[in-house]
């Protein structure tokens, strides 16, 4: 479908240059004509090059490739009863903000529409990616971020100081838990 709209549009550019060549009364008809194939083929060429860029940050998704074993792949939402809710997928990422999106700003890890939002900051916490470790930090004034570790532990994080995660660690922002696995 995309490959056929973007067909399209370059076949519009042509027929647009065209257009003007017939209505300019301009006699280098070979200039527009070129014009029209390079905007037509630099459209068609940005295009490919938009959807293999998609391919590529959604490959991980799609579960025909697989990400290598200790990598954490997911920030997943879990619910009351620790059931998965949603997730979002974190591999290739460098770092991702989570907090609510209000229309004016732009969060990856959107928690608008969460029991417990109200508690939650625009921007809340951020997960950043650094030597082959993904870590938390807390950059919210108001309700914090908790970490519970995999043995049990939980720990509340100091404002502006990042921790480090581990497969199954579940992030607490505010009282909405995240699972990073």
């Amino acid at each position: 479908m995309k490959k056929r709209l973007n067909l399209i549009i370059a076949a519009l550019l042509v027929l647009l240059a065209g257009l003007l060549f017939m209505y300019t009364h301009i006699t280098y008809y070979w200039l527009w004509g070129s014009i029209a194939l390079v905007m037509a083929g630099m459209h068609v060429l940005w295009a490919e090059k938009k959807e293999k860029s998609e391919i590529m940050e959604n490959r991980y998704l799609s579960g025909k490739e697989k990400a290598p074993e200790a990598t954490l792949t997911e920030v997943l939402l879990l619910g009351e009863n620790n059931e998965k809710l949603t997730g979002w997928n974190i591999y290739g990422k460098n770092g991702l903000v989570i907090g609510r999106d209000i229309g004016e700003n732009q969060v990856d890890v959107n928690l608008d529409h969460t029991i417990y939002a109200s508690m939650i900051d625009i921007e809340h916490a951020v997960l950043n990616f650094s030597g082959n470790d993904w870590y938390v930090e807390d950059i919210s004034t108001r309700n914090g971020v908790s970490l519970q570790k995999t043995d049990g532990k939980k720990y509340k994080l100091a404002y502006g100081k990042p921790c480090r995660l581990e497969r199954g660690d579940i992030i607490y922002v505010a009282l909405t838990k995240l699972q990073i696995i």
